[in-house]
């Protein structure tokens, strides 16, 4: 660890090292540039610096007494830079303290520009050396999120990353490893690994832990539950996109398809096929005639008008016309076997599930028949409260003209009753059964559930979603999710092991003594065919009485499970070769490479080890290998070696790596390594094509919160905590969360579209949703997420970064606003400067604007008349208090908290004079832009490059600069000059 400390030093001082080693960069003129330190830069310092600069009480902490050669100052590059800044604005020596002789400065000055052109010269293009780095909390947390495909942020206990001398946090310079972090890295590899799960070709990672049963059925239960929900079973869509195709030219879509439609409407093409031949087949007696002269009358396109209401008339006369003719099915015993056992609860599922498209057809009513009568009707165990129930029966009023059938038609009708009820059933799923089969409220949330009382149990009853909606792709992902029930949460096991155990004794309400135990070791023998099969033929012996209905439901249901139990053992079985296989696929997809041979060996025998040595289960195994690939520095570190000395290209993998924790802050995706496994990123306008692809894809939002976040100043804002929430009740938790997506979308806007850098300054729009609009006082937005983007948002004040509510908040104390802080933020964030920080000793003003004697503005003045700070507040308060006309939650205001007019007013650097946004925008647009546009690309650059930038960075600033004012200061410009460039794709 101690190595690693030693080897971070900055890059420009190693560089300027380096050159003063070999000397011949400064052959020309060494004698000449050391002499003139000697005699005219080291008196200057000492005469002029060193007197407040020293290790004693340096001001602004910076020492300057160890500068007595020109090696020794030249190490520290970021230091006289601003050295340099400072005597050449004249701002330092500070006023009021002995002043050089203007050849004296000269002379300094003069010095001070050689060195820097030569260095510049000498080390244009210099990659720098970039130190081998652990991820980032963020981009660890991404990472994971693209290899599980599950946001884990497994890093949310991690110390916070500390940032570089750029401001970012994804620099080798600072992101060491710790004893302690290690053991916090080990834990997220432990908690990932708890998410994952065994599939039939593979493995997966669901969203929450996978260990306990309980876990696992919720897993199981809610993937299904969530397809179902997924598809669309609304009749008056399917009616309303019929009617729209139908009407096709009317509503201008000449060359509509009922395909493209559905896609647009988001309905089941397949499904809305068959409803609209349905619709327009010939005519048809019955409830399809009816439901076809409904479909006819429906009115022509109009003017505003539509016809959901007609098509949800449509949808009532379906239901209504179906509940009339629902199958029904009467509780089964067979001997002492009762309805609520579960091989008979069972059948009755069935029964329903299958005849979901069916109907009873002696609930027509025939002229000259006599009509369906159940009054007699006796159900056996109808009042047992834990088995199905009383079947709820359908009695329909005689002479219902829906049910009419004229005499002599029982056929034709019928058979128009079989179309109507298989294109329209009675459900197209059932997603929840309560213990009493037709009270449905009662067991609310028993998703999938079989109906059994206090048993863990599932039953599937989807045919019509499966048969009328689904593809053949939706079908077999659907298969797939309930064959995983029983692979991935041993259901189907369970459920028979907790009927098995009951034996032949009843319900669990049978025992009274409490239920039999099972141990681990006895589920093996419990579920094994000689076993199930002599339980078997225990149940048939006691339903030797029953009809053959009830013993042919007992056959059925002991040859369902144990089917299923053996496909689960044997897909177990042969599934293991697989498990192993996608350790190393996953073990390459982790390291973002392909695995050498021996890293291939490695994970295998890892696992081994782990089944073999340590006496772990298949599935424990491959957990404990997952977390050792988590916990490999090839994972959790981002090293690019140098094979030998000097500068070296990038290799295709490195490169992708770089590229896609640039843009993404986290791995490359599959496109991204097929174009590096090809060897096609070494080339310019490939990486380019690449970049412009990654920009346009959702994981771009990283850019906009890691760069963006950091480079604002904002990261943390969810954490805010200095705004009193009794005197502002308005910053309300929800408040928070938009202030800080709004720059967040705004960034994340002008990245993926290629916007203008300028429109950061002096755009017009911002995004709101509807709590940051009435915060604004804008009127809610339209968006599909609730985010909408406001184009007049100069209208409210608001446009652009400058005027937003998350850094005027964010600058200011609490109780009043900062004229100080948020200048300082505008001048080092937005206009690049560096400015030291405040000596210790500094006054503080009152804390509660409400309460002070003198406006903000006139007590600001104490600073300005201390020489020692009025050169820095010179640079940056006049940016805050052309920022006064926001209180210290962002919000437009007139007057303080004191009741005092707002005065936004300022003079700027330069003595130029502005007010409020508009005035600050003016000066930077005249004076400043060009410092904005070098300061957004420098950091955009360090970031990019995961290391503090170089004096041999500034060519290519400049050139990137020259480019954007070619190009329209798009942002792409800023991206292709970095990532084309010698320091993105050359290493040393």
């Amino acid at each position: 660890m101690s190595l690693l400390i030693r080897r971070c030093v900055h890059p420009f001082r190693r560089a300027l090292l380096a050159a003063l080693a070999a000397g011949a960069g400064w052959a020309a003129e060494p004698s000449t540039l050391d002499g003139r330190f000697t005699a005219a830069v080291r008196p200057f310092l000492n005469t002029y610096c060193v007197t407040c600069h020293s290790a004693r009480q340096p001001a602004a902490q910076l020492d300057l007494s160890g500068f007595t050669s020109r090696a020794a100052l030249v190490q520290d590059g970021r230091r006289w830079s601003q050295i340099l800044e400072r005597i050449e604005a004249r701002e330092m020596p500070p006023a009021g303290a002995r002043q050089p002789a203007a050849g004296e400065r000269e002379r300094a000055v003069s010095w001070f520009h050689a060195v820097r052109d030569e260095e510049r010269r000498r080390h244009a293009g210099d990659p720098g050396v970039v130190l081998a780095r652990r991820l980032s909390n963020a981009e660890y947390d991404y990472t994971i999120r693209d290899l599980t495909g599950v946001d884990i942020r497994p890093t949310r206990e991690f110390p916070v990353d500390p940032a570089n001398t750029a401001g970012f946090d994804n620099s080798g310079e600072t992101l060491a490893m710790s004893p302690t972090l290690l053991k916090k890295y080990l834990g997220a590899a432990r908690e990932v690994a708890s998410h994952l799960y065994l599939q039939e070709k593979g493995f997966s990672f669901a969203p929450h832990p996978m260990v306990a049963e309980t876990d696992r059925d919720k897993f199981a239960v809610h993937q299904i539950i969530d397809f179902y929900h997924r598809q669309n079973i609304d009749l008056a869509d399917y009616f309303e996109t019929a009617w729209r195709f139908r009407h096709r030219v009317a509503l201008g879509q000449p060359r509509a398809t009922l395909a493209g439609l559905a896609r647009a409407q988001r309905v089941s093409a397949k499904y809305l096929t068959m409803v609209w031949a349905t619709l327009e087949s010939g005519p048809e007696v019955g409830p399809l005639g009816q439901l076809q002269q409904m479909w006819q009358a429906l009115p022509a396109p109009r003017p505003g008008k539509g016809v959901r209401a007609e098509c949800e008339r449509m949808r009532a006369f379906v239901r209504r016309v179906r509940a009339k003719v629902e199958p029904r099915f009467i509780n089964i015993t067979a001997g002492p076997i009762g309805a609520a056992w579960q091989p008979l609860l069972i059948w009755k599922n069935t029964q329903y599930a299958t005849h979901r498209r069916r109907f009873d057809a002696r609930q027509l009513q025939v002229a000259g028949e006599p009509l369906f009568e159940q009054k007699d009707l006796v159900e056996p165990e109808w009042a047992n409260p834990f088995g199905p129930g009383k079947t709820l029966l359908v009695e329909n009023t005689p002479g219902d003209p829906d049910l009419f059938v004229p005499a002599g038609q029982r056929a034709r009708y019928e058979a128009a009753w079989g179309r109507f009820c298989s294109v329209f059933p009675d459900l197209f799923y059932r997603e929840s059964r309560g213990r009493n089969y037709f009270v449905t409220g009662k067991d609310e949330g028993r998703y999938l559930s079989a109906g059994f009382h206090n048993v863990m149990g599932y039953f599937r009853d989807d045919q019509p979603l499966y048969e009328l909606l689904l593809e053949p792709g939706e079908q077999a992902e659907l298969d797939r999710m309930w064959r995983e029930m029983d692979f991935v949460a041993s259901i189907n096991i369970r459920t028979y092991v907790e009927f098995a155990k009951l034996g032949t004794r009843g319900t669990r309400d049978d025992f009274k003594d409490g239920e039999p135990e099972v141990r681990e070791i006895e589920v093996e023998q419990i579920i094994a065919e000689p076993k199930l099969r002599q339980l078997e033929a225990d149940y048939l012996e006691m339903a030797r009485s029953g009809s053959p209905v009830a013993k042919q439901a007992i056959r059925d249901f002991f040859h369902i499970y144990n089917t299923s139990i053996r496909w689960v053992q044997g897909a177990r079985r042969a599934a293991e070769t697989a498990h192993r296989d996608a350790l190393t696929a996953f073990a390459a997809r982790a390291y973002r490479r392909p695995l050498t041979a021996a890293e291939h060996e490695d994970v295998l025998s890892f696992y081994e080890d782990a089944r073999q040595r340590t006496g772990l289960d298949h599935e424990s195994a491959v957990r404990e290998t997952v977390v050792m690939i988590l916990t490999s520095p090839r994972f959790s570190y981002r090293a690019e070696p140098v094979a030998g000395a000097g500068e070296q290209p990038l290799g295709a993998y490195e490169l992708a790596n770089r590229l896609s924790y640039f843009l993404w802050s986290s791995m490359p995706d599959e496109a991204l390594r097929r174009r590096a496994a090809a060897g096609e990123l070494g080339r310019p306008e490939v990486l380019l094509a690449e970049a412009r692809r990654m920009l346009r894809d959702p994981r771009a939002r990283a850019l906009a919160v890691e760069f963006g976040g950091n480079w604002l100043d904002i990261r943390d804002f969810a954490q805010l905590s200095t705004v009193d929430r009794e005197r502002f009740p308005a910053f309300t938790d929800e408040v928070r969360a938009a202030l800080f997506e709004e720059p967040i979308r705004f960034l994340q806007h002008l990245f993926t579209h290629n916007g203008s850098l300028l429109d950061l300054l002096y755009g017009r729009y911002t995004f709101v949703n509807p709590a940051l609009a009435r915060y604004y006082g804008m009127p809610p937005p339209a968006g599909a997420d609730g985010w909408g983007r406001v184009d007049d948002a100069a209208l409210y004040g608001r446009g652009g970064l400058l005027p937003m509510a998350a850094f005027l908040t964010k600058n200011a104390p609490g109780l009043r606003t900062s004229p100080v802080k948020r200048g300082y933020w505008l001048a080092r964030r937005i206009l690049g400067e560096e400015i030291p920080p405040p000596p210790a000793m500094v006054p503080e003003l009152p804390a509660d604007e409400a309460r002070m004697d003198l406006p903000l503005r006139q007590m600001l003045e104490r600073h300005r008349n201390n020489p020692a700070c009025a050169s820095c507040h010179a640079r940056f308060d006049s940016f805050g208090l052309a920022l006064e006309g926001f209180d210290p939650v962002g919000r437009a205001r007139s007057a303080d908290l004191a009741g005092r007019p707002v005065d936004a007013s300022a003079v700027f650097p330069g003595h130029v004079a502005g007010r409020g946004v508009a005035g600050l925008r003016q000066y930077i647009r005249t004076h400043r832009e060009q410092d904005f546009l070098r300061g957004f690309t420098g950091k955009l650059l360090a970031y990019a490059l995961g290391r503090s930038l170089a004096l041999s960075d500034e060519v290519l600033i400049e050139q990137i600069g020259a480019e954007l004012a070619r190009h329209g200061h798009r942002f792409e410009t800023v991206v292709a000059g970095i990532v084309t460039s010698r320091q993105f794709r050359h290493k040393r």
